[in-house]
């Protein structure tokens, strides 16, 4: 048996439900381009209760259900592709049947499909009684996708890299917020494509330290938040403008895009105003979602159902 893995008590169960939240970037920096061909990136990952959720049971192999994204193959998901992962991380596989229930919208921003394998790593692990250790789960992670990292701890976080490198931050005050997707899919490569990278990056820079700043100091009051995708995707995308001024319109004190796109959030002064926002009149292609911030904490209770 490999090192680093270390049989525990299997779970019990005929069933485990993993649930797996989004996330929204509260500062998001892109620094340059890599000799590996990414971009350099500074972010301030927070996790929200918005989720999807995994049920797993046993099988004889390994299978995947999802009725939630038509014309998207099982070989081709997220969940597929961890669970293979770490099947190959442990010996004499035991085999579990995967049911994904999608709430995230994908290619949103919110990092569903990057939760969806972290939280497939971390419930397969529980479900097959192995226990793998921190580097091995994160190289595990890291090969995935680039955010995957952040989902095996959530809470607020500093993501360096390519995103992948993690470091905690102190969690956030709890906050309200409304996520706002407008019905458009904004691709990586392509939000990545129109960036044009000058020497405002290095004023970038100097902004996410001071962010990380504020939260490490225990401001009440961090920085304002920022995306630097802002300056190209709203340009070229209007309908996700329309989103921002919409939160602000009904009371949002601050509105960002997450990550790079589509999904605007807002924050909110109590539950109530959030919860008006998702009822309100707004166009039918768009999903407005009530939700919260979660702490490390939080995030770790309420991952297993």
């Amino acid at each position: 048996m490999a090192s680093s893995l270390k049989k525990l008590p299997k779970n019990h169960g005929s069933f485990l439900l993993v649930r797996s939240f989004a996330k929204i970037n509260l500062a998001l920096a892109v620094l340059g381009k890599r000799p590996d061909g990414f971009h350099e990136i500074r972010t301030v990952f927070q996790s929200i209760d918005l989720h999807d959720r995994i049920e797993i049971r046993p099988s004889s192999g390994l299978n995947l259900e999802c009725a939630d994204l038509p014309g998207v193959s099982p070989e081709s998901n997220l969940v597929w592709k961890a669970a293979n992962a770490l099947s190959g991380a442990v010996p004499s596989c035991p085999g579990a049947h995967i049911t994904l229930h999608k709430q995230i919208p994908a290619g949103a921003g919110l990092g569903g499909g990057s939760g969806n394998a972290a939280a497939t790593l971390i419930g397969l692990a529980r479900f097959w009684g192995v226990e793998i250790a921190e580097a091995k789960l994160q190289t595990l992670a890291a090969d995935l996708g680039s955010d995957v990292p952040f989902f095996l701890r959530g809470g607020t976080a500093l993501g360096s890299g390519r995103g992948d490198e993690i470091t905690p931050l102190p969690d956030l005050p709890r906050v309200h917020l409304a996520v706002v997707y407008p019905g458009v899919h904004i691709s990586t490569s392509e939000a990545y494509g129109s960036l044009r990278l000058t020497l405002t990056s290095q004023d970038s820079a100097h902004k996410i330290q001071g962010f990380c700043g504020g939260l490490l100091a225990g401001l009440d009051c961090p920085p304002p938040i920022f995306n630097d995708f802002e300056t190209s995707i709203l340009p070229a995308y209007p309908v996700i403008a329309e989103a921002k001024a919409f939160l602000t319109s009904h009371g949002a004190t601050a509105t960002l895009l997450s990550g790079s796109g589509s999904s605007v959030f807002g924050f909110f002064l109590d539950e109530e105003s959030a919860l008006a926002v998702s009822r309100a009149d707004r166009p039918e292609a768009w999903r407005v979602f009530p939700a919260k911030t979660l702490s490390r904490a939080d995030y770790s209770r309420r991952l297993f159902g």
